[in-house]
């Protein structure tokens, strides 16, 4: 039994029902009417409306609601009745094509209504023209009704969307228009909309468009005679993802988009092939770059590029390979740093893409199984080693014998570095290197390293199981002067310096060539000012074969602390010939000198060091209390 429902209208509501914008059709229910059929024939008027009532009408509130809601008043002058609630109103149907939709529901009636609000199934295609029909005896009638495209659902979003498509389009944002089209397409509900379509269609247009205006940007930067190679691959680099978008982006069976439709396939096929050409084009121009970048640091000095942009290069390359972890050997990729300072230097000097370049290319090398660096390189480096103030010669041919694996060769390099080298943390790097060449070399056994390694990183966060650790690997290799020497310093991170001081001495009683052993008790006791172990230290250092700048220039150090300086200036002056280009040893022997008062000689340290280095300020600020001490006759 249909559900039955009375409603009165109001006078405002009459007066909206009467707007011509409201679909409406006018049917005939009867062939007669009245009093012995002398009324004639009674029509009735049939008009959309909404579930609430709501006025104007629009695409929301008419497809509101459980059925489509219409308005169904007397045409003429006639009222409705119970009569025609009963025997008339089920008679009416909506017909489209074979379905047929009966009144689901009317509005209740009392007397003198002159209209009833009655419901439809929301099966009703309201977008498609609907046959209003009345069929009761011989009365047979029917009209057709057209909704309006404003009141299909989703009129208001679908003409907003296609809105910002066309202005999108119009202002050439074909990025921007790809996704909104999808949004209504994907939006299947749109696809009642006679333009519906279009959208599929102005989507391939702005991938086509993407991809030609990208070609013809990109095809004129790389033949411009003026841009340079830089400048090229970066435009080719930001303008391969628009491409490759292209070709990931442009089917999409999800919106029965695909590459059998002649217009995708066209572009996916001309797409394809510029990504190739992008590759290979790319390539060439890169190898350019790189040969261009590269070329004045590989030949060196020979083809007249020294000086000093070329000093600061291999300064830095030095710095970087020396920083590798020499303990991994499977490591995939090279990773070198370098200080801040000496990074902000290459920039400041236009270095940065030559310096980033090399790095690249080495690592290409060693991924290879290659030798890290041409022999040609190497031996340019070292015809310049008098140029450089650290032996940056030996530095790089030790790396590269190193991960070559030719050991004896790196352990000739590195006693060179050690010989020459005023920097210990150079110093320290390449002993390090040593020791892993000891243990690549089967002397000490993996286990002992390995612990070392786990408790490095323990320390950080139970120090106390970390000492354990230490501790055991000097108990599984006695002998392993590396053990030995971790400990040490892991009682001096500790505070402890006695039992430090016990196990770096440990360490080079193991390995008598251990130079940062030596080093770091060295300063343990320069710490407490206690010169006469410092002296004592070194001494045995030179004794054992350690004659280096450090080992020199440290005695110097320790005997003017113990207030011996002619003994000082022995050493530093032995430092000082084996590294002339040392700025510490030139200050030092100027210093010793000023005391034991030989003035001359002093200035003429104090000015050794100034040309050596003016921008530091140490040996200018000497030399003028030298001169304020002769001024004043002291």
């Amino acid at each position: 039994m249909t559900q039955v429902r009375f409603l009165f209208l109001s006078a405002v509501f009459i007066s909206h029902f009467l707007s011509a914008q409201i679909p409406s059709v006018t049917i005939k229910i009867r062939e007669k009417s009245g009093f012995l059929g002398m009324g004639g024939p009674r029509f009735i008027e049939l008009r959309l409306g909404n579930q609430t009532i709501e006025y104007p009408l629009n695409d929301v509130n008419v497809n509101s609601g459980p059925s489509y809601f219409f308005l169904c008043k007397p045409a003429g002058n006639w009222l409705f009745d119970e009569d025609f609630i009963d025997d008339d109103l089920p008679n009416l149907t909506l017909v489209q094509g074979d379905l047929s939709f009966p009144v689901e529901w009317n509005g209740p009636f009392a007397e003198g209504d002159s209209s009833l609000q009655i419901g439809f199934s929301k099966q009703l295609r309201i977008h498609e023209p609907i046959t209003v029909r009345f069929a009761s005896g011989d009365t047979q009638d029917e009209a057709e009704m057209k909704i309006p495209q404003e009141l299909w659902p989703g009129f208001v979003a679908f003409t907003r969307l296609s809105g910002r498509v066309d202005g999108e389009v119009t202002g050439g944002r074909h990025r921007e228009v790809i996704p909104l089209c999808e949004q209504i397409l994907r939006e299947k509900s749109f696809s009642i909309y006679p333009t519906y379509d279009r959208f599929r269609e102005i989507r391939i247009r702005s991938f086509r468009t993407i991809y030609t205006q990208t070609w013809i940007d990109i095809s004129g930067v790389v033949d411009d005679q003026q841009a340079d190679l830089k400048t090229k691959i970066a435009r080719l680099d930001e303008t391969r993802p628009l491409i490759q978008f292209v070709v990931d982006s442009l089917p999409a069976p999800v919106l029965g988009i695909t590459d059998e439709d002649s217009s995708v396939s066209e572009i996916l096929s001309r797409a394809l092939t510029t990504l190739e050409w992008f590759g290979t084009t790319r390539a060439s121009l890169q190898q350019a770059l790189d040969d261009q970048n590269v070329r004045w640091i590989l030949e060196g000095s020979v083809s007249g590029r020294s000086g000093f942009r070329y000093q600061t290069m291999l300064e830095a390359l030095a710095y970087a390979f020396s920083s590798l972890d020499f303990a991994d050997t499977s490591a995939a990729h090279l990773e070198c740093t370098i200080p801040e300072e000496m990074r902000g230097n290459l920039e400041k000097n236009g270095l940065t893409d030559s310096y980033e370049t090399f790095l690249r290319q080495t690592n290409e090398r060693y991924q290879k199984g290659l030798p890290l660096f041409s022999g040609t390189f190497l031996e340019n480096v070292r015809r310049d080693t008098a140029s450089f103030r650290l032996p940056f010669s030996s530095m790089l041919a030790a790396v590269n014998a190193y991960y070559d694996r030719s050991f004896e060769g790196a352990q000739t390099e590195i006693f060179n570095i050690f010989r020459m080298s005023y920097d210990p943390e150079v110093s320290a790097r390449f002993d390090q290197m040593r020791i892993m060449i000891k243990v690549r070399q089967g002397e000490f056994s993996r286990e002992a390293l390995n612990l070392l390694e786990e408790a490095a990183e323990l320390e950080r966060s139970d120090p106390e199981a970390a000492g354990e650790k230490y501790r055991q690997a000097t108990l599984v290799a006695p002998n392993f002067a590396y053990a030995s020497f971790a400990l040490g310093q892991y009682y001096g991170r500790s505070g402890d310096p006695i039992r430090a001081q016990t196990f770096f001495e440990r360490s080079y009683d193991s390995d008598t060539l251990y130079l940062s052993a030596y080093r770091e008790s060295f300063n343990l006791y320069r710490r407490v000012g206690n010169y006469k172990p410092m002296i004592e230290v070194l001494t045995r250092a030179l004794r054992k074969g350690n004659d280096y700048w450090e080992t020199q220039s440290n005695l110097g150090l320790a005997y003017m602390g113990d207030g011996d300086p002619a003994r000082a200036i022995q050493h530093y002056e032995h430092a000082l010939a084996i590294n002339p280009r040392s700025y510490t040893t030139n200050i030092q022997l100027g210093l010793a000198y000023q005391t034991v008062k030989n003035y001359q000689k002093a200035r003429e340290f104090f000015n050794n060091a100034i040309n050596i280095d003016p921008l530091r300020q140490e040996a200018v600020e000497y030399l003028g209390r030298l001169n304020e001490l002769q001024r004043g006759g002291k």
